[in-house]
């Protein structure tokens, strides 16, 4: 009944085509846009977001259209749409860029539909970008031979069947199931996000296929609280083949791992984050290798052994977690080394001895959030040069 309302306010706007003798005549792209406006709800939408829109004034000056120099649309975004997006969209056949996002609750108009599959005729679209707040059905994707970055947020359903177009950045959000396979035969992405709570079978080897990555997003908990983890083996080798690499999030998509050497060798890295993925083994020492890394959080695995000296050869570092592991043995004093590091987190480890006076050359340690020593068995006598730094209130010893 809903959808059919939205179909008769539509109606009052403008007819879905237009009667000729000579039978039906396609929409002009401000009747299309007047059609979208009627069944999305556009009168709910914010009045920043539907400026101009339905007035005489050419539709190059309504809110968040574009149009070439031939008056098409080009670019279209939609947010805040309440309803449908009507099948006409396809009519709109010079965009390029489209972006929808759709907050509809669950009992208004037809949330399988409120996508229409017409989408996949918009040939020459370039980006992508589908955020709907209900269950939907995910328009074909196969026909877009021109598509460059794609960004899909659709919760709790399966993920595309397949997808056109040579990638350079890819967006998957609350998808359901196996990472399919025809995201590893992107081979030019550059980024790659994956965001669910509902992933089997972790992350596949393929993943070395894709040599020009520069990030990589992968996180299997999307919301707080219990996840199953997949029970499967994150492959290193393939993750750490890929030299490419500036920032690297893994969390939750494995139960087991052994960081390797080759880890070091990764000389555009700034961030790396592995969480609770189920990690076994010793810190490698050629993490001290990496020439720009900022960011190294390895936390909430199952390490042992001592923390290698060698690590704080990366004088670059701002941020070292490694807290929720086991490792033992002292703080190697080297970790004066660190005179760029903001904040340390190695709490709930088996760490022990003093706390090395070296740490004092840190000056900067406490600027950044957390900053804790605390469930280790670290001597409680601290030296008095760590008691002068400029940031001591900060750390938790």
């Amino acid at each position: 009944m809903k959808k059919f309302r939205f179909l008769l306010l539509a109606a009052a706007v403008i007819p879905a085509v237009m009667v000729s003798s000579c039978g039906p005549k396609q929409l002009s792209d401000k009747q299309i846009l007047e059609l979208i406006y009627a069944q999305a709800g556009g009168d709910q939408w914010s009045d920043y977001n539907k400026e101009g829109w339905l007035t005489e004034e050419n539709i190059d000056d309504w809110k968040n259209v574009d149009v070439n120099e031939e008056g098409r649309v080009v670019r279209l975004s939609i947010y805040g749409g309440k309803g449908v997006i009507p099948a006409e969209i396809s009519g709109l056949t010079e965009l390029e860029e489209l972006n929808i996002v759709m907050d509809n609750d669950d009992d208004e108009g037809d949330p399988v539909e409120c996508i229409p599959a017409s989408i996949g005729k918009l040939e020459k679209l370039r980006e992508l970008y589908l955020n709907v707040s209900v269950p939907c059905a995910v328009p074909p994707l196969d026909n877009m031979p021109l598509l460059e970055d794609l960004n899909l947020r659709f919760y709790g359903g399966a993920y595309p069947e397949a997808v056109s177009g040579d990638l350079s950045e890819l967006v998957l959000n609350g998808f359901a199931g196996e990472i399919p396979a025809w995201v590893y035969d992107k081979v030019n992405l550059k980024v790659l996000s994956i965001n669910t709570d509902k992933l089997e079978g972790g992350l596949a080897p393929e993943i070395a296929n894709l040599s020009s990555l520069e990030r990589l997003n992968v996180d299997n908990s999307r919301f707080i609280g219990g996840v199953d983890v997949p029970n499967t083996e994150l492959p290193v080798d393939a993750i750490f083949s890929l030299k490419d690499l500036k920032y690297i999030f893994l969390r939750s998509i494995s139960t087991s791992g052994v960081l390797p050497a080759e880890i070091g060798n990764m000389p555009e890295l700034k961030s790396m984050i592995l969480c609770d993925l189920g990690l076994t083994g010793e810190l490698p020492k050629e993490l001290g290798d990496l020439p720009k890394i900022e960011t190294l959080e390895i936390y909430r695995n199952e390490l042992t052994g001592q923390i290698p000296p060698e690590l704080f050869n990366a004088v670059t570092l701002k941020q070292l977690w490694l807290d929720h592991n086991h490792l033992s043995g002292p703080l190697p004093k080297e970790i004066g080394n660190l005179v760029n590091l903001e904040s340390i987190e190695l709490s709930y480890n088996e760490l022990s001895g003093s706390i090395p006076a070296e740490l004092a050359k840190c000056t900067k340690l406490g600027k950044g959030v957390f900053n804790d020593f605390t469930n280790n068995q670290f001597s409680p006598d601290l030296p008095e040069q760590v008691k002068a730094m400029p940031y001591f209130s900060e750390l938790k010893f």
